[in-house]
């Protein structure tokens, strides 16, 4: 017989105290919408995402272009803590009773709600269902792996893909409160939204909205790098396998031993003001070279000036692309492509020049307003 532990009743009991309490809530919730009319601020929009800084900035930068952006941030980090209202771990014997008070208090009043990852504040996502019923808009926004499907994805791209060394071990993309999520989302979502356009693979009907260029990050005035001193190159990542880190570790080795001084600056699980500083300071820098596009820190990198090596699939280029600050390097080119640019400082410093300005135009701020806005305001 199993040796009895005290620790092993009480995940038992929270869920019983959930359900216990949900069979009053659930009713008293929909009886509420049926009776009241809570008229939301018009052209509002709630973000419900994490605690980190892209949903911050983004809601900022969506005032500019008419309707008013809140962010709330379910949960807490060491890296960040702005937000405009914030849903924390509460006793797990009372959560149903904060969720109907965030509900009511906050998510109703609201036109729209953009759920970030799809994540929910609550766990089941039953205030879904509940802001359809008072005429809410509900947009679900995929940034990453809940979205994908390894499967698809080794067979697609069975050379280079993510998924090769997934540093989550298939837990996110397979979990069933992703996949409840899912199909969450697939049931009540007016739009369906996708950061990166090889997430298409996995949500073909959804609309590519591109990460905003950062507002107010200036690039620092520093002079080119000439190759009389150590090349700066930043790698910045939470994932290094799904980021190919040990591979680029390998490729600058190689350089290395070729008598080349590259300082090689590798920051993970660090705060986001870290990071801006090391790109400020950087000569190069280099992220998401198997996921087939760059991201968000690529983007960052680039606002501060910085050229930066990714890879971007073949039915992805443009020109606009391959002229800009970026260098496309598949990850097999990596060593040859540093060594190219180690060789010709002045090459890179063309790059250099372009940075800033070229991610400015690939991200030009009111196209991507607009992307979010048709969402939010559905058909005309």
């Amino acid at each position: 017989m199993p040796r009895f532990r005290p620790r092993n009743i009480k995940p038992l009991i929270v869920r019983t105290a959930y359900a216990a309490s949900m069979l009053v809530v659930h009713p008293l919730n929909w009886l509420l919408a049926s009776l009241l009319t809570l008229q939301p601020r018009p052209k509002s929009v709630l973000h419900v995402s994490y605690m980190v800084h892209e949903p911050w900035h983004m809601t900022r930068i969506l005032r500019k272009y008419g309707w008013h952006n809140d962010y709330m941030a379910l949960g807490d980090s060491p890296h960040w803590n702005r937000c405009d209202h914030h849903f924390k771990g509460y006793n797990p014997l009372l959560a149903p009773w904060y969720e109907f008070y965030f509900f009511w208090t906050v998510l109703a009043r609201y036109e729209a709600v953009h759920f970030h990852f799809m994540i929910t504040m609550t766990r089941s996502g039953w205030e879904v269902p509940l802001l359809k019923r008072l005429g809410r808009r509900v947009v679900a926004h995929y940034l990453g792996c809940e979205a994908r499907n390894r499967e698809l994805n080794m067979r697609l791209h069975p050379a280079l893909n993510i998924c090769q060394q997934c540093d989550y071990n298939a837990t996110i993309c397979t979990s069933p409160l992703n996949r409840d999520r899912r199909a969450l989302a697939a049931r009540w979502a007016d739009a369906t939204m996708v950061t990166t356009p090889d997430m298409r693979d996995f949500m073909p009907e959804a609309v590519v909205s591109s990460f905003f260029a950062p507002d107010g990050i200036d690039a620092p005035a520093k002079a080119p790098w000439d190759g009389r001193r150590p090349l700066k190159l930043v790698h910045v990542t939470n994932h290094p396998g799904i980021e190919g880190t040990e591979r680029i570790q390998k490729a600058v080795e190689a350089v290395r031993a070729r008598g080349h001084d590259i300082e090689f600056v590798y920051l993970r699980n660090v705060p986001h003001s870290e990071v801006m500083a090391a790109m400020r300071e950087a000569d190069l820098a280099i992220g998401k070279m198997k996921m087939g596009y760059y991201a968000n820190a690529q983007i960052e990198s680039m606002i501060c000036g910085v050229p930066t090596i990714t890879w971007i699939r073949p039915d992805f280029m443009t020109d606009a692309l391959r002229e800009s600050g970026f260098i496309i390097c598949h990850l097999d080119d990596l060593e040859q492509t540093l060594l190219h640019y180690l060789s010709d400082p002045e090459a890179l410093a063309r790059k250099q020049s372009i940075a800033r300005s070229s991610i400015r135009a690939l991200h030009d701020e009111s196209a991507i307003a607009k992307t979010f806005i048709a969402c939010y305001a559905g058909p005309s």
